[in-house]
Formats: structure tokens, C-alpha cells, sequence
């Protein structure tokens, strides 16, 4: 493979989907303000064998999207796969709770961000040929929970966004899919488990309505990421698949 693109890596989960990506081809690591641990992330790589570099990218503006991209194709000679595993700090409240400050804040990250990235992504895989752009949503958009709007809501329009790109970039061989994690143990979950009690409520509602049991591991959710960038996954496109333990059966 040539490169891998990847944004949010610097979270728990990204973390884990870098270490895993990068057996298999060279990462530009993008970050928005956390430089230190996308270098550190960079440094494991290499220690593993694999090849990354880290570079500032800020998903609100089309234009810093499109040099992230750019550089990075020129730094790889090209790119094969792009990796999204973003979402801004969210409210887990009830909707009328939600301020129109947050509202907008989150609204204008992960979607209008996302929007930034398939635009500009997908037409950069597709003049080198094809590629693979994986985003990460919730399972919160296949089964609604309540107080977790701000999840639900914008992932939802980023699930609508990746399909539109799925249909309309195929012909390019541009492949657009979207996972959708239940409860993983990572990130948001340890610091929502500790600081608040709505937020408690909501992962623990939806650990009682999930089949198996028990948290994902970021690992798992790594795995799929690495199958759909590879070329076994090359008939897949325009998908949201869970990896929610059953939650959202």
C-alpha cells in the first residue's frame, strides 16, 4: 500500500487503530492541538516496524483538510486509505438540555468537519486511483439512547454524508464505510464514568441492553478498521456496521 491518512488519532481508540494500520502501510498522524502525543504515537509506530509522520490538520476548514491531505499523498507517494476516528468532548444530557453553543460547536466539528474531510478526501484517493475512507460514528445512530443526542444526532448526518460519497465516488473506486461502536473501553467512557452522573446513567443503560455482555476493546474495533482498508474489504462501500456487542440488534 501507499499511505494511510489518519484524523483523531491521538484518542484512545485512534491510538489503537494507528498501531494496528500502521503494520500495514506508513501514516501521516493528524492532530489538532495534541502535537506531543501524535509524535509519541509516531515514535511506537516506528518502534513496531511501521513508518508515520504527524501533521497538523483542523477539520473545521476545507483548506487545512485539503493541505493534510496533500502532503500527505506527497510525502507517501499517494494514499490509499483514509481513517476518521473524530468527535468533539459532547453533553450526554436530554436534548432540551443541550445549549445552542454546544449545539453548534458540535454540529460544526463532526459534521461540517466531516463534510471537509469526504469532500476533499475522496477526491484525493480518487486521483491516484481509488482508496478506502473510513469514518467512525455510534451506534447511537442504528438504536436511539436516550441523553445521548449529541452523539446520535450529528453522527447520524455523517452516516447520510458517507453514503452520499459511497454512491457518488464509486466510480472512482472510492469506497466509503462507516463503524459504528457501542460502549469500547477507551476514552470517553472512563472520564464520563467518573465525572458525571447523567453520563453514568447512559453508558450503563446501554451496557444492560447490550447482548454480550461487556465492553468492546479498541482492538476489535481496530481489526475491522484494518480489514476494511486492506483488499479483502474491495466490494464493501456505503456500509455502517456496528461492532456494539448486539446493542443495536
Amino acid at each position: 500500500m501507499k499511505g494511510i491518512a489518519i484524523l483523531g488519532a491521538t484518542g484512545g481508540l485512534g491510538e489503537a487503530v494507528a498501531r494496528r494500520v500502521g503494520r500495514r502501510a506508513p501514516l501521516t498522524i493528524g492532530y489538532a492541538r495534541n502535537k506531543e502525543k501524535a509524535e509519541a504515537l509516531a515514535v511506537e509506530v516506528a518502534k513496531a516496524g511501521g513508518k508515520a509522520q504527524v501533521a497538523a490538520v483542523d477539520m473545521r476548514q476545507g483548506a487545512s483538510v485539503k493541505a493534510f491531505f496533500d502532503q500527505a499523498a506527497a510525502h507517501w507517494g499517494g494514499l490509499d486509505a483514509i481513517v476518521q476516528v473524530t468527535g468533539p468532548a459532547i453533553p450526554l444530557c436530554s436534548l432540551n438540555k443541550v445549549s445552542e453553543e454546544d449545539f453548534k460547536r458540535i454540529f460544526d466539528t463532526d459534521v461540517f468537519g466531516s463534510f471537509n474531510v469526504l469532500r476533499h478526501g475522496s477526491a484525493k484517493l480518487a486521483a491516484g486511483g481509488g482508496g478506502a475512507m473510513v469514518l467512525f460514528l455510534t451506534t447511537a445512530v442504528l438504536r436511539t439512547l436516550e441523553n445521548d443526542g449529541m452523539s446520535g444526532c450529528p453522527k447520524t448526518a455523517v452516516s447520510a454524508l458517507l453514503r452520499q460519497t459511497a454512491r457518488e465516488m464509486g466510480p472512482a473506486n472510492v469506497r466509503c464505510n462507516g463503524i459504528a461502536p457501542g460502549v469500547i473501553d477507551a476514552g470517553i467512557v472512563h472520564s464520563s464514568f467518573v465525572t458525571d452522573d447523567v453520563a453514568k446513567g447512559v453508558i450503563a443503560d446501554c451496557m444492560r441492553k447490550t447482548p454480550l455482555g461487556r465492553m468492546g476493546k479498541p482492538e476489535e474495533i481496530a481489526s475491522l478498521v484494518d480489514y476494511l482498508v486492506s483488499p479483502d474489504a474491495g466490494y464493501i462501500s456505503g456500509q455502517v456496521i456496528a461492532m456494539d456487542g448486539g446493542y443495536s440488534a
